[in-house]
């Protein structure tokens, strides 16, 4: 499953946080049914040994510091979340008897490049496919980068490799339900979802060795809720609503373990 991170989202200062689906793919504005839990969904995604693995790792990430008007500093200050992000997920996943290689992380500075497939001028920022992470250098988005949005955006997409890895990506998949479906929204909620709350268990496994002032805590949350596609008014209901999303970054935030962020059986309301 490709998950492209979409532009735009409305702030005043940042833009381009919207985690998305295949490229191309589209579900025509349906409004997603509440199921009360992804019908027949495979092992994989309901009981997968990632979730017994255990908690990550409370770890402390030294990040370069970021300048203005300068990608390169954005391109290493994100190089070195994504070495944090393999050590504190490499533990879980062996121990779950699970692939735990680094994901290739790559740069493009071109917006015409042919990446994952699909069309950069609409994707935006940065999206996973192949077990490669691949970065847009937007000039709106990194000439004066918030280091907020970029401790996200790479927790976030290395939650989708953590989904590559364990078999979850393949699994989601598998689900029935075509393009335009409304379960086929679901599906595609529960799978960003727990990207997300892959994202607050990391954040919360390094947020004390930060040393932010709990304002910017509230700063993180109402940048991820305004992720929401309520918040962003979008048709497509691939992404939840932003309290939603919210909830699960807190839920991963509050105890950093992957077995917190099973969406696959959550009830219908909880991934709205």
């Amino acid at each position: 499953m490709r998950i492209p991170l979409l532009a735009v989202l409305a702030a005043a200062l940042i833009t381009g946080l919207l985690p998305g689906t295949a490229a191309g793919q589209t579900t025509g504005g349906t409004q997603a049914r509440s199921h009360a839990r992804t019908p027949s969904a495979p092992v994989e995604l309901i009981r997968n040994r990632l979730y017994e693995s255990g908690v990550l790792p409370r770890s402390a990430c030294s990040v370069p510091r970021l300048k203005k008007n300068d990608t390169n500093s954005a391109a290493k200050h994100l190089r070195a979340w994504f070495g944090c992000l393999g050590r504190s997920w490499r533990p879980l996943l062996k121990d779950a008897k699970l692939p735990s290689a680094a994901p290739k992380v790559r740069f493009i500075t071109d917006p015409g490049t042919d990446a994952c497939g699909t069309d950069w001028q609409e994707v935006g920022v940065a999206q996973y496919c192949d077990k490669t992470i691949v970065i847009y250098l937007k000039d709106s988005v990194f000439k004066r980068p918030d280091p907020l949005f970029l401790l996200y955006m790479a927790a976030y997409e290395y939650g989708n490799h953590v989904q590559a890895l364990s078999g979850i990506a393949k699994a989601a998949d598998r689900l029935k339900g075509g393009d335009e479906s409304a379960q086929r929204s679901e599906h595609l909620r529960r799978y960003n979802l727990q990207a997300a709350c892959f994202a607050g268990a990391f954040v919360g496994s390094v947020w004390k060795s930060l040393h932010r002032p709990s304002s910017d805590w509230r700063e993180f949350l109402d940048l991820v809720r305004r992720t929401g596609d309520d918040v962003q008014g979008v048709e497509d209901h691939w992404h939840g609503k932003g309290a939603t999303i919210v909830h699960w970054v807190n839920r991963g935030f509050t105890k950093p373990s992957p077995g917190r962020c099973n969406t696959w059986t959550a009830a219908g309301k909880s991934v709205a």
